[in-house]
């Protein structure tokens, strides 16, 4: 009887040793996405802006606009992150919901979208 019960054990960790190791899940890589984000720069009439998203772990979203140095705007609203792209749902009704691909590193965020790229850098 100890010896079945000794073998079925032993199967059991050689089972478990040769599982694939762990990959990433959406939901692991939807986490590297939360934070603070900022993209700084200029339009094309030489007019600075700062645009500031914020991304929480409880699925909330803000993105501000600081140009020309005065707040412009600040929308509100949620994000998903799933298949490798990003979306977020605006609160306000007359803002368009926007999803993009995306690129994420411990420093930098790339969305992909309406046929350009757009870096920020995680502060």
């Amino acid at each position: 009887m100890k010896k079945s019960i000794l073998a079925a054990l032993l199967c059991l960790l050689l089972l478990a040793a040769c599982t694939a190791p762990e990959t990433p899940t959406d939901t692991t890589k939807a986490l590297a996405l939360t934070g603070v984000w900022v993209n700084a720069g200029q339009y094309a009439q030489g007019r600075d802006f700062v645009e500031t998203l914020t991304l929480k772990e409880d699925g909330t979203a803000a993105v501000h606009l600081d140009y020309q140095g005065k707040d412009y705007a600040t929308l509100e609203g949620t994000w998903t992150a799933e298949g490798g792209v990003l979306t977020v749902d605006f609160t306000d009704p007359d803002t368009r919901d926007r999803s993009y691909a995306y690129t994420v590193t411990e420093t930098t965020l790339i969305l992909t979208g309406d046929g350009k790229d757009v870096e920020y850098q995680r502060q």
